[in-house]
């Protein structure tokens, strides 16, 4: 619950350490504007206390500020209020205010915990870390990582390592984090729609769609995690909201997204499950993050419409010709997890779905040696996760060791023998993304 700018107990509080604060422009009614970064409230006076891009301070009145500064200051003093103070060990006090898929990521012993009652081990936990700690190895010069892609391929990194509980503030992943989520950030700046690619043309092809999903998932997880910090990383709110923006504007009528635009990467009048099942994971990230989107709660609403309309009588999500490109056997994992996030519980549809997977996978069981379709792979493991039960002992038991089996000694993972081109991880970068994302669901996913 968000609290009011000015309540009686406050006086006056001044907060230099805060991650989530941000260098912005502000306006008052009458036009002016000015550089600073918000630093704290003078209930007094009704006043936000600024720290100025010059490095003087100074206050703005808060009747003075125009309408969006105002619902700013409101917003963000919420936060800052919930922020840990100069002698206070942060995670120690702001775990507790996390959703629970994030505060269960915070400490090594959460994470052994999660990973015990999933089923894993603790060979889990230390494929994990070599996964890390080789991703801080091939980082790129510029931050990103990969060799096309980079978008993606940096936003898949950044929520490996965000994913482990690693902030800007880690000790040993701090400065590789914080590279990469600058990478994104500057890309953001740099486009003029907001778009988290440098694919954003129309003409480029669709990766772009994919791309700048997988990014503002990663910035959209930083922005939740940055009230655990103390350094502050500029634009990363600004990106966030204009990423999330775009991806509203640019759902279809049906409530999925398309590439294939005339300006832009986007066609709102297409419809892909498989471009829609990775914005479906940032509408709920979207949510957690309890900033105000214009259009949100009725872009999650035409995405489960979306979902109830691409759903077979098999109970899959997807094409019903197991021939054809995009079908119910490699999409429904990634549905189902989109379905169960965005309705926070399983529903008859998604206990329909996961039936129809179940038993698929009790047909022909996941083997690296044979069908190894790690993009399916990885939604399948979220599905059965978040559904839990028996179904989801039974699949973990079998593809938990077969994951930490294929890992080289330097982290990196052998190529599995894919027999759906479409869901291979032929990219090193991209296969040990998904590999490790899929070894962290234990404390990455669920409750």
């Amino acid at each position: 619950m968000k609290r009011g700018l000015c309540t009686a107990a406050i006086t006056l509080v001044l907060l230099t350490n805060l991650a989530a604060a941000e260098m912005r422009v502000w306006t008052n009614i009458n036009g002016q504007i000015i550089e600073a970064e918000m630093t704290g409230v003078n209930a007094a006076k009704r006043s936000v206390l600024v720290r100025l891009k010059s490095g003087g301070v100074s206050e703005i009145l808060i009747d003075n500020l125009s309408p969006p500064d105002k619902e700013y200051s409101k917003e963000h003093w919420a936060t800052m209020q919930s922020a840990p103070t100069a002698n206070a060990t942060p995670k120690a006090v702001n775990v507790a205010a996390l959703p629970a898929r994030y505060a269960n990521r915070m400490t090594a012993d959460a994470r052994l915990k999660k990973i015990l009652e999933g089923g894993g081990t603790a060979e889990v936990e230390a494929a994990v870390i070599r996964s890390l700690n080789l991703f801080k190895t091939n980082q790129n010069p510029d931050g990103s990582w990969g060799r096309s892609n980079k978008a993606a391929m940096t936003g898949f990194a950044l929520q490996c390592f965000l994913g482990h509980g690693e902030t800007a503030d880690s000790d040993e992943y701090g400065e590789t984090v914080v590279k990469g989520l600058m990478y994104l950030i500057d890309l953001g700046k740099k486009n003029p729609h907001g778009l988290l690619t440098e694919s954003w043309d129309a003409n480029k092809g669709g990766a772009g769609t994919y791309e700048h999903a997988i990014a503002t998932l990663a910035i959209g997880e930083s922005y939740i995690l940055a009230r655990l910090g103390t350094k502050a990383l500029p634009g990363l709110r600004d990106c966030f909201t204009a990423a999330v923006k775009v991806i509203i504007s640019q759902q279809s009528k049906r409530g999925s997204w398309g590439y294939g635009g005339k300006e832009i990467v986007y066609n709102p009048g297409a419809a892909d499950l498989s471009v829609a099942n990775w914005h479906f994971l940032v509408l709920e990230v979207a949510k957690k993050s309890s900033l105000r989107f214009e259009g949100l709660a009725e872009c999650i609403q035409k995405s489960l419409d979306y979902l109830g309309y691409m759903q077979t009588k098999d109970g899959g999500f997807g094409g019903a010709n197991r021939d054809a490109h995009y079908n119910q056997w490699s999409l429904s994992g990634g549905a189902i997890t989109g379905h169960i996030l965005l309705t926070g519980q399983s529903t008859p549809a998604s206990s329909k779905a996961v039936k129809f997977i179940t038993e698929y996978l009790n047909a022909e069981p996941p083997q690296w040696t044979r069908n190894c379709n790690l993009y399916s792979w990885h939604g399948y493991t979220h599905a059965l996760f978040l559904n839990g039960g028996a179904e989801w002992k039974t699949f973990a038991a079998l593809v938990m060791p077969q994951l930490i089996a294929a890992q080289e000694a330097d982290g990196s993972f052998k190529r599995g023998q894919s027999n759906w081109p479409a869901s291979d991880a032929a990219d090193a970068t991209y296969r040990q993304a998904l590999c490790t994302l899929i070894l962290e669901v234990f404390y990455r996913c669920g409750n």
